[in-house]
């Protein structure tokens, strides 16, 4: 097997970001971890708002702001005030270095700080312009407020499918709809640095919350485009299959299955579950019989669930290959194995908090090794150390903080 190489895959490109909260700084965090240098600018005082998220009500509760760390580690962080002259021309100048500007500032508010496209492209013409919106660039939303609870979820008929409104009593993991929609962002920005290679010319990409909403439940939403037939909503007991239901086992815990080729899995699912008799039941022999007896079969499959207790039914169903889930607790799903064997949960040494662990971004290239993992910076941690680079003094530099 190729050993990865150590060399920084995108350690060439400069990245200033001017974003706040996860949807666009997911999408420079990848950038991050492989290679690129990502130079968060943040505002006095308050600095990116992601920074306090991890105090909301109802958040786990912890000291370590993990919210912000999840989406900013590998990054540097400086202050300018860009309502003042200096901190304007200080954003310009370090835009004026870099290969790509990431943010989710509203377009009218872009327009009124002059760094919307036109203004960056005129100062730096190989510069790719990346934009993350609620709800996109045009028509008359595209200044609103808007955040992945309301323009992923429901905006999408995401959530009106999967959860009842009576009932439902907690709110969508933090940043779930945001994470994915920053991938869209980054698989653009690596598009059009694609782009610019062949063409050496920079140019501008966008994605919205909304967008990726639609995107995420494209398949119902062709349905409807195509003018199908939707069908009713149905309880658990009288479901149109058993197959994707969850069960409860003896002692406690929830499973759930994934069976998409039921006529080739309907005997190893029989023999799992140690039900041959379902085999010969005239109830359920056929497909057509099982669709008839649906909830005649799901009545019985949920007794039987629950005579054993959940590392039972585990072993049985991976000893017969039928597709399934322990629906893991967040403790679980933090220490799962088969993710520390992946990367997809990966050590991180913090200065203040130790040794612990972060979430890596969603892919590997076999040719290139991610950079380690280091902690989220502070507010304005680095704000001396980048203007140095672009060969402001230490008189000028005292200037531009003085007004912070």
């Amino acid at each position: 097997m190729n050993q990865p190489n150590n060399q920084s895959l995108l350690g060439d490109l400069r990245v200033v970001e001017l974003a706040t909260m996860v949807f666009a700084p997911a999408a420079a965090v990848v950038l991050a971890e492989f290679g690129a240098e990502v130079i968060k600018v943040e505002a006095p005082d308050i600095g990116d708002m992601n920074r306090e998220y991890h105090q909301l009500p109802g958040m786990p509760v912890s000291d370590l702001p993990y919210t912000f760390l999840a989406d900013n580690r590998n990054k540097k962080s400086i202050v300018l005030d860009l309502k003042t002259a200096a901190g304007h021309a200080a954003l310009l100048k370090l835009v004026s270095t870099a290969d790509i500007f990431i943010t989710n500032m509203r377009p009218a508010a872009l327009v009124r700080l002059r760094l919307d496209y036109t203004d960056l492209k005129a100062l730096n013409s190989r510069l790719i312009y990346a934009h993350a919106t609620a709800y996109g660039e045009h028509g008359d939303e595209k200044d609103k407020p808007g955040y992945d609870t309301i323009c992923y979820w429901s905006r999408s008929g995401i959530e009106g499918q999967a959860f009842p409104y009576t009932g439902w009593l907690n709110s969508f993991p933090f940043g779930a709809g945001d994470h994915p929609s920053g991938m869209t962002l980054f698989a653009g920005i690596m598009t059009a640095l694609y782009r610019r290679q062949q063409t050496n010319v920079g140019c501008k990409v966008s994605s919205s919350l909304l967008a990726n909403g639609t995107w995420a439940n494209a398949t119902m939403l062709q349905a409807q485009l195509s003018h199908a037939e939707f069908q009713e909503k149905r309880p658990r007991e009288n479901a149109y299959s058993f197959t994707v239901l969850h069960y409860r086992s003896r002692d406690g815990r929830l499973l759930k299955m994934g069976i998409v080729n039921v006529e080739k899995d309907w005997r190893p699912f029989c023999e799992a579950i140690a039900r041959l008799d379902l085999l010969d039941d005239t109830r359920f022999v056929t497909h057509a019989d099982r669709l008839a007896n649906m909830a005649a079969l799901i009545a019985l499959l949920t007794d039987t669930f629950a005579t054993q207790d959940i590392a039972h039914w585990q072993t049985r169903l991976e000893l017969h290959d039928i597709p399934h889930a322990v629906m893991a607790t967040y403790p679980e799903a933090a220490a799962d194995p088969q993710k520390l064997a992946n990367g997809i949960i990966i050590p991180l040494q913090h200065p203040q908090h130790g040794s612990m662990h972060v979430v890596s971004s969603p892919f590997q290239l076999s040719s290139y090794q991610k950079a380690d993992a280091t902690a989220a910076p502070q507010l304005g941690e680095h704000t001396r150390e980048v203007l140095l680079s672009l060969g402001y003094s230490e008189a000028e530099i005292k200037k531009v903080s003085d007004l912070l």
